[in-house]
């Protein structure tokens, strides 16, 4: 087994698809494919089943995938000292966050982190937080952020931020107000949103049941990247944070319409409290709460503050 061919069966696994694990490791679908089925050659088995959002572990792949988490660590760790000679603390963690807040928060947070633990090695996946949910479960990352956790005993939940909430689709659509729009507006206008099992979707479901509107639910989507392109094509809209459609809103013709009253969807910091916290992770909690507070003081991260003293 190459390290090459288990960085990409990691990846792949963790996005749970094929297409986003190439995207996120800038290589293209067929050489993703290539290697995993070389590697399931080697081991006389396959790693994934198909579908029809994309692929999941087979019994084969659970094992491989924890196995080879732990050894990609090592060998990541291995090559931190080596370079530097371990002159600070070294090690690596493996940190989830969904896609949109991590847009907001991951660049600033390396920043942060990396000036003061240069010798850490940090690996960042996103996805929808119900993959985030089983990745904390199964031990395959360290710690995470999500939307609306579900309870889960051994787990800490650290509130973080209120994240506002905006509805997303093509800019001078036909009936829907200018500059706003109201919760009720929902039961016509055609949304997208991803399946139940997902913290936004049964946010979104216990807000709107709770005034008694019923949603107009055209599509389900569990892919961030097919959604936004059914969004940017006009097949209909959906809601998120704003983080998460910043950078495409004048290039796409999209226009984010915000909520009167407004609405928010709560993220949190969630971290296992199964095995004792090393320096490291306690290190990276601490720049998370930092950075995540600054970064809402200074109006950079639309929502507000759940950080507690």
């Amino acid at each position: 087994m190459e390290l090459r061919e288990l960085r990409y069966f990691q990846t792949v696994a963790l996005c749970g698809s094929y297409s986003r694990g190439s995207e996120l490791l800038h290589i293209s679908q067929p050489a993703v494919s290539r290697a995993i089925r070389q590697l399931e050659d080697e081991l006389g088995k396959s790693l994934f089943e198909r579908h029809s959002h994309g692929v999941k572990l087979t019994d084969a792949g659970q094992i491989l995938l924890a196995r080879s988490q732990v050894l990609l660590r090592e060998v990541e760790q291995t090559k931190a000292e080596v370079q530097s000679g371990v002159t600070s603390p070294s090690g690596n963690i493996a940190f989830a966050i969904t896609p949109a807040a991590g847009g907001v928060l991951v660049p600033a947070l390396v920043e942060h982190f990396s000036a003061q633990y240069p010798n850490v090695f940090i690996n960042v996946v996103g996805g929808f937080s119900a993959s985030i949910h089983e990745w904390l479960v199964r031990g395959y990352v360290d710690l995470a952020c999500v939307h609306d956790p579900l309870p889960q005993r051994g787990f800490e939940i650290t509130p973080l931020i209120g994240e506002e909430v905006f509805l997303v689709g093509k800019a001078g659509a036909a009936g829907l107000p200018k500059d706003y729009v109201r919760t009720e507006d929902l039961t016509s206008i055609p949304l997208i949103l991803p399946s139940g099992e997902n913290a936004s979707r049964r946010l979104l479901e216990t807000w709107t049941a709770s005034l008694g509107i019923t949603l107009n639910i055209k599509l389900e989507v569990n892919d961030h990247f097919i959604m936004r392109a059914l969004v940017r094509s006009g097949a209909g809209y959906t809601l998120v944070s704003r983080g998460a459609v910043d950078d495409n809103l004048e290039k796409y013709g999209l226009q984010a319409w915000p909520f009167r009253p407004k609405a928010y969807w709560p993220l949190t910091l969630v971290t296992c409290n199964k095995v004792p916290r090393t320096e490291i992770v306690n290190a990276f909690i601490d720049s998370i709460r930092t950075v995540t507070g600054r970064l809402c003081s200074e109006g950079k991260w639309v929502g507000m503050s759940l950080l507690k003293d």
